[in-house]
């Protein structure tokens, strides 16, 4: 599988769009919509900025590997509502997510106690 696919694989499964992935990696739209459509591949700091932002290694994403750590991919993998609250999360203001985390937080901390 070519860096193109592996790409855009990693990137629907976290739900994220390209403008979402671009913002995050600090790119252009342009850039994630050519590396998923030819066979140009990042820089090497870009490549590896990649494989740690989907926690891959760039031996995966360049197609060295067929698989990623098995145990990290059961560890990332995440319900619908999970997937959901990241989305929603990350298109809120830095204040906003702030307070959010804190009173998820709290909830955790709460729901240990009882």
């Amino acid at each position: 599988m070519s860096f193109s696919l592996r790409l855009k694989e990693q990137r629907e499964r976290m739900g994220l769009s390209q403008a979402a992935l671009a913002k995050e990696l600090n790119v252009s739209t342009g850039s994630i919509g050519m590396w998923e459509s030819t066979d140009r591949i990042p820089p090497a700091k870009k490549l590896i900025q990649i494989a740690d932002y989907f926690h891959v290694s760039t031996d995966y994403l360049l197609g060295r590997k067929t698989e990623f750590n098995f145990s990290t991919s059961k560890e990332l993998e995440s319900s619908s509502k999970e997937q959901q609250l990241i989305r929603c999360f990350r298109e809120l203001p830095e204040s906003s997510q702030d307070l959010i985390l804190g009173m998820v937080k709290s909830a955790a901390a709460a729901a240990k106690r009882a």
